[in-house]
């Protein structure tokens, strides 16, 4: 084996060590959201905390946290209280 061939293999081991730690920290943070969002879909079906509280202790955004709530099946704390404009004046607010 030549000093570029044991350069070159060095550099692979060193590669594929490294990529090795990148997958498992990857895997480690895909676990730790699927906690996270769990965590999240029970304190809000709980009614514990509000969307608004659980957005200022998690790092997501607020519309993140309402897509997670609206996908586990939480409806929200309020009906709407809006009206479309169309629907009001008996039009199809199908669009």
């Amino acid at each position: 084996m030549t000093a570029t061939d044991k350069k070159q293999q060095a550099a692979r081991d060193k590669l594929a060590e490294l990529s090795a730690g990148y997958e498992k920290a990857e895997a480690a943070m895909e676990a730790a959201r699927a906690a996270l969002n769990e965590g999240i879909v029970e304190i809000l079906k709980a009614r514990t905390l509000g969307p608004s509280e659980v957005t200022r202790l998690v790092p997501y955004e607020r519309q993140h946290v309402g897509r997670i709530s609206k996908a586990a099946g939480i409806p929200p704390l309020r009906e709407r209280t809006v009206v479309s404009a169309k629907k009001a004046a008996g039009g199809d607010a199908s669009g």
